[in-house]
């Protein structure tokens, strides 16, 4: 069979158009940090706002990525406790992955110290994790060293999936236009 190098270009161009497929990876992070309250926004509740920012130790299996990294801005209703927010985790290249959160905090026995539970739904990012989706649930628990700040952690375990950069299909397409070229040439000889 003799193969066109027009017929090679083609199929190239029609691979890389085609839409890349989501891989999905588990992801498993413990993130501890502080969150302070930036914001009364409701004294009667009260209806606080909270900025976290927390250092991070866990992975997403199969990306060879480290989490690093963690903040969140968040509100919730002290007085039910249900609250909402955005997130980011941080990847030790430096890549983000945003996602947006419900949160549901339960006084405990101890004064002034909470159990936290809640899922985060993951929303795109940077790099790797731009176009990513997934979700994960949290459990964790807070504790007020003071009227505005808290020593909070979390175990965030769920995965994402990371649709592959255009560039990687390109480069796929590329590769196999010039194996066929090569096997053209070849079956010439």
């Amino acid at each position: 069979m003799n193969t066109h190098p027009l017929s090679c270009a083609a199929l190239a161009l029609t691979l890389a158009a085609l839409p890349a497929q989501a891989q999905t990876y588990d992801l498993l992070a413990t993130v501890s940090g502080t969150a302070i309250v930036t914001e009364v926004l409701d004294a009667n509740g009260p209806v606080l706002r909270f900025v976290t920012q927390a250092t991070g130790n866990g992975s997403i299996t199969g990306l060879q990525l480290l989490i690093t990294g963690y903040t969140s801005t968040d509100v919730v209703n002290m007085g039910t406790g249900s609250g909402s927010g955005t997130n980011v985790f941080i990847a030790d290249n430096g890549d983000q992955l945003f996602g947006s959160f419900t949160v549901q905090a339960t006084p405990t026995a101890t004064p002034g110290a909470l159990t936290l539970q809640g899922l985060t739904t993951f929303s795109g990012g940077t790099g790797l994790f731009s176009g990513a989706s997934g979700s994960a649930a949290f459990t964790g628990n807070g504790s007020f060293i003071s009227p505005t700040q808290a020593l909070v952690s979390f175990v965030h375990s769920g995965s994402v999936a990371v649709v592959p950069e255009p560039a990687t299909g390109a480069l796929i397409a590329g590769g196999l236009a010039v194996i066929a070229a090569v096997a053209r040439r070849r079956r010439a000889l």
